[in-house]
């Protein structure tokens, strides 16, 4: 993981489970809790679980209620602070702005996709796609398609988190832009796979479907957090899911049926001179 400001839905996850670990320490159960405060049945779980934040105040009831004083309750406090700041704009659609801290925060990516996923993308690449999208403004396009491939880079510099992706082969044979473009992306792809901390696979088409293949999707194990949350994109949305065992799943068994490193970087050289020969 890399020295950066995690950010504050980075901060909101450790704030859940610091708390999570403290209210257990207590002896605590979540259904009395959020009785005794006063809360919704599902609240507090909510607030460990990282998808709801609370207030300075709820904080301070909450603390005082398991039991924490002294400076372990001001670490927490200021943790919580953290976690209510308002994060940087990011370049990317409105529903992956909690995702970019995320990806920025984890410390292993492990990704199933048919296609090339963005932070994978060279500009050219990003820029053909987004294009095509009902969603994205020519206003935001060259932003958005320069951010995908900055986030590649960081891949290249030390402590870059580990990377384990399983490409579709269709990823290789889906032209986006023109041939000399999808030889650099390519290209890119290439250099990637030779990155100490990056495991690049491809499925064959000949090794049939995989629901990873047909339901794209990045696991993200953030290690200060000590939790994996799955990130799904839709069309106009995404899904953060912290119940990841048929993701964990679908990963092993694309993995499985995968070309060896060695195989798939082969495949993609192929890939490169059909694209070269073409342009």
């Amino acid at each position: 993981m890399l020295d950066e400001d995690p950010g504050p839905v980075v901060q909101r996850l450790i704030l859940g489970e610091r708390l999570r670990a403290l209210r257990e320490a207590g002896g605590v159960g979540l259904d009395d809790a959020n009785a005794k405060l006063g809360w919704y049945r599902g609240k507090l779980s909510k607030i460990e679980t990282g998808t709801l934040g609370l207030s300075e105040r709820e904080l301070s009831t909450l603390l005082a209620y398991i039991g924490v004083s002294g400076p372990e309750a001001e670490q927490v406090r200021q943790l919580g602070a953290e976690a209510r700041r308002r994060a940087a704009p990011e370049r990317v659609s409105d529903w992956a702005k909690q995702y970019i801290p995320l990806e920025r925060a984890s410390s292993e990516i492990r990704m199933v996709y048919s296609e090339i996923p963005g932070l994978l993308q060279t500009t050219c690449y990003a820029r053909t796609q987004l294009s095509r999208s009902p969603v994205v403004t020519a206003a935001d396009l060259e932003s958005m398609a320069g951010a995908r491939e900055a986030r590649g880079n960081r891949l290249f510099q030390a402590r870059a988190p580990k990377v384990r992706a399983v490409l579709g082969e269709e990823a290789m044979l889906r032209r986006v832009g023109t041939p000399d473009q999808m030889a650099a992306q390519l290209t890119r792809l290439r250099q990637i796979s030779e990155l100490p901390s990056v495991s690049l696979r491809v499925v064959p088409l000949e090794n049939g479907p995989h629901a990873g293949l047909s339901c794209p999707f990045t696991l993200l194990w953030i290690e200060e957090a000590r939790t994996t949350i799955a990130y799904v994109e839709t069309l106009t949305g995404a899904d953060y899911v912290k119940s990841t065992s048929a993701y964990t799943l679908a990963f092993d068994q694309a993995a499985s049926d995968a070309l060896s490193e060695e195989d798939t970087r082969a495949l993609i050289d192929h890939y490169v001179g059909k694209n070269e020969e073409t342009g």
